[in-house]
């Protein structure tokens, strides 16, 4: 069908005389631009002068407005009639009417228009930024603190709750165990045990729901807060803002063991940096921000839109996007204002791990390299299981957060060696270039400041004897030297410190030992001493 139609509008009259006329004016179809008294002036110029003095041109408009009105419909049911015969014959692309409708509905009303200029995002991440090297950063430190508060007792209530409640239905359980054979059967057991799942489950629910909703009103509360105070911030003289101190990023919980050294590595133009070893658990470098009065939130807040980030590497052995429990659990103790909770980071990288696994159907393993909410893992190889968001040891992926006390970034790298028999790997070992590629991911995105684990293991076990854990050591100890001299030429920001993290349950001999390896491996500067010959 025609995009547009030409229609012969005929109108007859009789003129002064009583004389049967006509006049006739083609009219085109979808009628849209043309005036209705256009129109007119055209067919009573086809007339006697005599007919506008008996207003002729009264009767003519009707007549005409009558006429065009019941032949553009007409026109559009035709349309449409078309349209649909089409559709049903699979005549018509879609997909491209969709792409045209969404770009006139962008093109002509300003809801749906693409957005020119700073987003919600980038406007409370300049704010914020604004505010914390303000006079306001008290106040932000403090409404945080509520807000934590809130949240970390809604979670220990619930963890009370559900506590009680295993407790409650194992008694009963053993009760009805008891009395098997006697006046319980089997069934009723059954019956019982998916009774109480069903209890419990809904206990969860009811919990995390309103611990969501409430993580949600503290969010949406607090960045209308922030957005808020940039206006008033200009009114007060400027204050110099506490810079606290920069160590206190590290250990909130202070380690048991650590030693700190200054090394200065490049063949021509040598760079600086911090190296220090210590013993800790892992968690305790991503424990809850305000859990305890520090300066921990002082400090993140300084350097979460800073060219100065903290990572942490964490081992996990899962190959699905699965984290480490007791991590989870602490970045849920509080709201997380500037990034997605850590759930959601889980399932959307999930979903991207899913998303490649599906498209790409080669059986070439790559190394995960990713940033921000994103993650990069290597394809499956076999066709079957393409749905199974699956990693490969050395690939790793990427968690974002605002609510931990001495990590911004988390790199979670797969490592599949077992706890209790550590095994012998070597410079190509696919964990080893997986320290890498985060390196290199630090380099490219402000982390300044990387702890890795020392010994690839966060626990210590008995199969790890002395030999083995001096082997392991010197072998990252070199690896990381040899990667913190190539990133020189990356580009990006210098890793000034790199933290090298054994297991808190580490011997004291032990740790003694591989802290001496430090200074021999890296080559720790020595001060020179200048002597006035004169005197």
């Amino acid at each position: 069908m025609e995009a547009t139609r030409t229609v012969n509008f005929v109108y007859a009259y009789k003129d002064y005389a009583g004389k049967d006329c006509e006049a006739k004016l083609d009219i085109k179809f979808p009628f849209e631009d043309d005036s209705i008294e256009e129109l007119v002036t055209q067919l009573l110029s086809q007339m006697d002068p005599m007919m506008r003095y008996l207003d002729e041109d009264v009767n003519l408009e009707k007549e005409l407005q009558s006429f065009i009105d019941l032949e553009h419909q007409k026109f559009l049911d035709d349309y449409a009639e078309k349209l649909i015969t089409q559709a049903a014959n699979e005549e018509l692309d879609l997909e491209a009417i969709v792409r045209n409708t969404e770009r006139l509905y962008k093109d002509e009303l300003l809801q749906f228009a693409d957005r020119v200029g700073p987003s919600d995002e980038d406007i409370f991440a300049q704010s914020f930024h604004r505010l914390v090297h303000s006079t306001s950063l008290e106040d932000i430190l403090k409404r945080e603190r509520n807000y934590a508060k809130v949240i970390s007792d809604m979670t220990d209530l619930m963890d009370n709750e559900v506590e009680s409640l295993n407790n409650s239905q194992q008694q009963e359980m053993d009760s009805q165990i008891n009395q098997l054979d006697i006046t319980t059967t089997s069934e009723d057991i059954n019956n019982l045990l998916a009774q109480q799942y069903t209890t419990q489950n809904f206990v969860r629910k009811r919990y995390e729901s309103e611990l969501e909703a409430m993580m949600g009103h503290q969010k949406n509360e607090y960045r209308n807060w922030i957005t808020s105070q940039v206006s008033q911030m200009f009114q007060v003289s400027p204050v110099s803002t506490p810079l606290g101190n920069r160590s206190s990023m590290f250990v909130s919980q202070q380690p048991s063991m650590e030693e700190s050294f200054t090394i200065h590595l490049g063949s021509q133009l040598k760079h600086m940096h911090n190296i220090r070893i210590l013993s800790a658990n892992v968690t305790d470098l991503c424990s809850p921000l305000h859990a305890e009065e520090s300066l921990n939130g002082l400090n993140m807040a300084l350097g979460l839109y800073s060219s100065s980030l903290c990572g942490v590497v964490v081992l996990t052995p899962s190959i699905q996007a699965q984290a480490n429990k007791n991590i989870i659990k602490n970045a849920n103790r509080s709201t997380e204002f500037h990034f997605d909770q850590m759930d959601v980071q889980l399932e959307k990288i999930e979903k991207q791990i899913r998303a490649l696994n599906t498209s790409d159907t080669s059986s070439t393993p790559s190394h995960g390299s990713g940033s921000g909410n994103s993650a990069e893992g290597s394809a499956t190889s076999s066709p079957v299981k393409q749905h199974v968001p699956k990693l490969k040891t050395g690939d790793f992926f990427i968690t974002k957060h605002s609510n931990l006390s001495q990590s911004h970034v988390i790199f979670h790298l797969i490592s599949d060696e077992p706890i209790n028999s550590p095994s012998e790997i070597n410079s190509r070992h696919p964990v080893i270039l997986g320290l890498r590629n985060i390196l290199k991911t630090a380099s490219r995105h402000d982390i300044t400041t990387l702890t890795i684990p020392a010994l690839l293991r966060h626990e210590m076990s008995e199969d790890m004897t002395v030999q083995w854990c001096i082997r392991r050591a010197e072998l990252v100890f070199k690896c990381a030297k040899g990667f913190m001299i190539e990133s020189a030429s990356w580009g990006g920001a210098e890793l000034s410190t790199l933290q090298l993290l054994l297991p808190h349950d580490i011997s004291e001999e032990l740790f003694t030992t591989l802290a001496g390896m430090v200074p021999n491996v890296f080559r720790v500067a020595n001060p020179k001493i200048l002597v006035d010959n004169n005197k």
